[in-house]
């Protein structure tokens, strides 16, 4: 069996080796192709840049040849100075140099001043002076000078001339697009005049033994592409391809180099990613092998496994219906305790209300007992109010909103919530509104939102010595903003205060279940409003938001 392996392994092998190489030269010779296209791209580029730059001065050679005023320059009996003219055309045009030359060499007239004994070669002036039109690249005083020459246009009695353009290749270049590879320019002797990079200049590509050898050396094929060791001063050694454009229009010759480092690094990138391939299929393939096996073994412990899960699953039912019976009762409990919480207070107002009423009979002052009967009235109106709220809220019933004085509904609550106010030794700072302030809403329930945050106020700052209730209302045009503050403890989790159940009072008489802020809630919310919470430095703030109702009409 580990023979086997160990055959079909070494077979796996050679297959992916002779796979990698295959994939590395294809991927080479597609790659050095592409660069070869797209260099050429650049290199023509190049080519019609220079030439571009150079028609300029070769049109100007032209137009000062055809212009009289320029050949008067030759007449020995005229006094036209045209340096001046001369000065301007160079400064307009950005040449170095225009000059008027006799047939001799010599200069006649100059855009610059003291080259009177600047004498030109023959090439260019009798190129010149055939009728032709002449250039050369010259060097002046470690300057590489492209120069047009033309022959005057003019009669006999000015006598024969001609006029030099000269062009500064420094310049020229200097206006070039910054590009990573070299590009250079040689001369008809292989001399690199013009290149994008000054350590490339002034060197031989043409086996001059006294000038310096450009630095291309040790071509090789390699992919139906040859490839050649570049290695300027001070470089490392690089690999290039080489492509070259001829420019007969100024007998010159533009090549440009392609690094192929970057090339062959992306050559191997994919290479290696095919070969990844190969060790991912390979690696499948075991797995799938020894997936094979492991799934004959877990074949045999399924049933077991399945019968044991089933168990769980009936003891997590069992489990879970306890749970849902534990918490019905406990959350049982826990509502007659909030409904009594609920009732408590307007009980109290009634037990109030009937102590005073018959001291007040007593004494017989049956007038201010009657108004004490009315309010007792009134309580118990609001404990059916608020069964009846319990009863559709259970429900999930909706009594239609209508427009409320939210301001009249504040002042009821601090008239119902008056007496443990004063008993508190509660400083009450309240700030509402002169003018009323409507909203849609249900009356009994907005009332029960209002005193069940007041009353949460005043339970708040039961154990704490300086007790301080700020109500504030404010009308901000599109809705009104409620702020009920006290200077309690603060609350000790306010993400969770409008939990149902969630409270830090005792459960019982008078004390909270934690429904009341969760019913709340809800009923601002059916309202269109949001009721929130913080903590202050001192105590807690409630504020609640409604939208303003508009008008009746």
């Amino acid at each position: 069996m580990s023979r086997s392996i160990l055959i079909s392994f070494a077979v796996y092998v050679i297959v992916a080796t002779s796979v990698a190489t295959w994939v590395y030269h294809d991927a080479l010779r597609t790659a050095l192709a592409n660069d070869r296209e797209s260099g050429q791209v650049r290199l023509l580029a190049a080519t019609s840049r220079l030439r571009g730059q150079l028609d300029i001065f070769r049109a100007l050679a032209n137009i000062i040849a055809a212009t009289p005023r320029m050949a008067q320059a030759f007449d020995p009996e005229s006094n036209v100075d045209v340096q001046p003219d001369l000065t301007t055309l160079r400064l307009t045009y950005g040449a170095w140099e225009i000059e008027l030359v006799n047939p001799d060499g010599h200069v006649v007239a100059s855009s610059s001043p003291n080259r009177a004994d600047k004498v030109y070669s023959s090439g260019l002036v009798q190129a010149a002076l055939n009728g032709r039109l002449g250039y050369a690249i010259e060097l002046e005083n470690g300057r590489r000078l492209m120069r047009f020459s033309r022959r005057m246009s003019g009669t006999a009695s000015t006598g024969i001339g001609l006029v030099v353009v000269s062009a500064n290749l420094a310049e020229l270049e200097f206006e070039w697009p910054v590009i990573p590879e070299p590009i250079i320019f040689f001369d008809v002797e292989g001399l690199s005049m013009s290149a994008n990079r000054p350590d490339l200049l002034f060197l031989s590509n043409a086996g001059d033994p006294e000038e310096a050898r450009f630095p291309l050396n040790d071509p090789q094929d390699v992919a139906n592409a040859r490839l050649w060791l570049f290695a300027p001063v001070n470089e490392l050694a690089g690999e290039v391809q080489m492509l070259s454009a001829d420019i007969p229009q100024l007998q010159l010759t533009a090549k440009i180099l392609l690094n192929t480092r970057n090339t062959r690094a992306t050559v191997l990138l994919r290479t290696g990613l095919a070969v990844a391939l190969l060790i991912v299929f390979a690696l499948i393939g075991a797995i799938f092998v020894q997936q094979r096996r492991r799934l004959a073994l877990k074949s045999r412990h399924s049933a077991t496994l399945e019968q044991r899960v089933e168990e769980r699953t009936v003891e997590l039912r069992v489990a879970q219906d306890e749970l849902v019976k534990s918490s019905n009762l406990a959350a049982l409990g826990r509502l007659s305790a909030g409904i009594s919480h609920e009732l408590n207070q307007p009980l109290a107002a009634i037990l109030n209300f009937a102590e005073n009423g018959r001291r007040l009979i007593d004494r017989s002052r049956t007038s201010e007992a009657a108004e004490n009967l009315t309010l007792i009235t009134d309580q118990i109106r609001r404990i059916t109010r608020i069964i009846g709220n319990l009863r559709a809220f259970a429900r999930q019933e909706h009594t239609p909103s209508e427009r409320i004085d939210l301001n009249l509904v504040i002042r009821q609550a601090i008239t119902l919530t008056q007496s443990d106010i004063a008993s508190s030794g509660v400083t009450l700072k309240l700030s509402l509104p002169e003018h009323a302030v409507f909203v849609m809403a249900g009356k009994i329930r907005l009332e029960q939102v209002v005193l069940n945050l007041v009353s949460n106020a005043l339970d708040a700052m039961q154990s704490i010595h300086d007790k301080t209730l700020t109500i504030v209302l404010e009308d901000l045009e599109e809705q009104v903003m409620l702020s009920v503050r006290d200077s309690g403890a603060g609350i000790q989790d306010p993400t969770r205060v409008f939990e149902p159940f969630y409270t830090t009072k005792e459960l019982g008489s008078s004390k909270g279940l934690g429904m009341g802020l969760a019913l709340s809630f809800g009923l601002v919310a059916s309202f269109g409003g949001n009721l929130s919470c913080r903590n202050l430095v001192n105590g807690a703030e409630f504020i609640m938001t409604l939208p303003v109702a508009g008008d009746a009409s």
